[in-house]
């Protein structure tokens, strides 16, 4: 009951990042590299162990985003650098109110099969003996990333066109992960969650600000949900034997028509993304009532934000459990994880405290243990 898990990444240990600096600048060989990113793993593996969490990540140390690392793992990608792709991107970014990472993945060859977290897999297996969550983008937040107008056309004519060819590599990456034994397979889709803050013809601010730097368009908001249901389910079809979910997220902002409201606007097309777990973020002011959503999830299960990761405040059980019981009259125990609302440092670069986000994360584990004694 009430399994408590991470969404994804951890901050880096500063070393890990003066690691990756100083290979960029040749200064740290390749070996030092991978030394320094195993022990980051190491240490944040041993961290969620201590916590208590029930399923836990290898908090993606090794990737440089949580979505630009397909460009260093898939062939077909490359790394650009936001700036490369419009000069005004930083300036656009800002005025806009919607941040995306600088170093992008964009398509400029035909996209192949390739492995793109089996290793990491196989790594945080050796070193725990905890069921294991691997992340991976999924294919419509891949769609709107890292296609390009002038980079990718050529190749892939449409968006579309490149997100089909990169659901299918990440249809077999799945199936490799399945057999090697991991716990819980989540599809990373935070453009999916900004689209509640879209209506049939203006785009959220996410979808606003690429349309800018990268040049895609906006199809419309039932188009935009059609998309989406076919090339996840496209990726996942048949499969069994592994829980597979999604991950929403959508950093609410207070000049948002939309703040205060939740998920539910996505219903009930999103239902028929056929994921086992729905992992959304509600712990952050704005993003709505989860009992609107629980209450359509029928046997479905919830991953409910119930940690905030934008402020350094370390929440005290009895508020995590007043969240989680916002949902406990619609869905039954075993239905209901409990976890931050997004990672706490989707990219390499962005700075939270790992001492608070262990707090938060122990209080969490305390808080589910609350739970567990009230409901059993």
């Amino acid at each position: 009951m009430f399994t408590t898990s991470v969404v994804g990444s951890f901050s880096r240990p500063k070393f890990l990042i003066d690691a990756f600096d100083g290979h960029s600048k040749g200064a740290v060989t390749d070996e030092q590299l991978e030394e320094a990113i195993q022990d980051a793993i190491k240490l944040t593996v041993k961290e969620e162990e201590i916590c208590g969490l029930d399923v836990i990540t290898d908090g993606e140390q090794r990737r440089a985003s949580f979505v630009s690392f397909v460009g260093q793992k898939v062939k077909g990608f490359k790394l650009v650098h936001v700036t490369e792709l419009n000069r005004d991107a930083l300036e656009i970014m800002k005025k806009e109110k919607a941040q995306l990472t600088y170093w992008r993945a964009v398509a400029v060859e035909r996209i192949q099969d390739s492995l793109l977290a089996l290793d990491e897999l196989k790594f945080t297996k050796h070193i725990t003996s905890k069921p294991v969550k691997v992340t991976l983008p999924s294919p419509y937040l891949v769609m709107w990333e890292a296609w390009h107008a002038e980079r990718s056309k050529e190749i892939y004519p449409h968006p579309e066109d490149m997100a089909k060819d990169y659901s299918k590599v990440l249809r077999e990456e799945i199936l490799r992960l399945k057999d090697a034994g991991a716990s819980f397979i989540q599809l990373d889709e935070p453009m999916l969650g900004d689209l509640v803050e879209a209506t049939e013809g203006k785009p959220d601010r996410y979808r606003r600000v690429i349309e800018l730097i990268h040049g895609q368009k906006y199809r419309g908001f039932k188009e935009e949900l059609n998309v989406a249901k076919e090339l996840i389910n496209d990726s996942i079809k048949g499969i069994s034997g592994v829980r597979i979910g999604m991950h929403m997220d959508r950093w609410p902002n207070k000049d948002s028509p939309f703040f205060g409201v939740g998920y539910e606007r996505l219903l009930p097309d999103v239902l028929d993304i056929k994921v086992k777990q729905f992992v959304l973020e509600y712990a952050s002011e704005g993003s709505g009532d989860p009992a609107k959503f629980a209450e359509s999830l029928n046997d479905r299960e919830l991953g409910l934000g119930v940690v905030r990761v934008m402020d350094k405040t370390v929440e005290e059980p009895d508020v995590i459990v007043k969240r989680a019981e916002r949902v406990a009259k619609f869905l039954d125990p075993e239905q209901i994880w409990l976890n931050p609302d997004c990672g706490f440092a989707p990219g390499m670069y962005r700075s939270f405290p790992r001492r608070i986000a262990f707090s938060k994360l122990a209080s969490m584990v305390a808080a589910a243990k609350k739970m567990r004694d009230k409901y059993s």
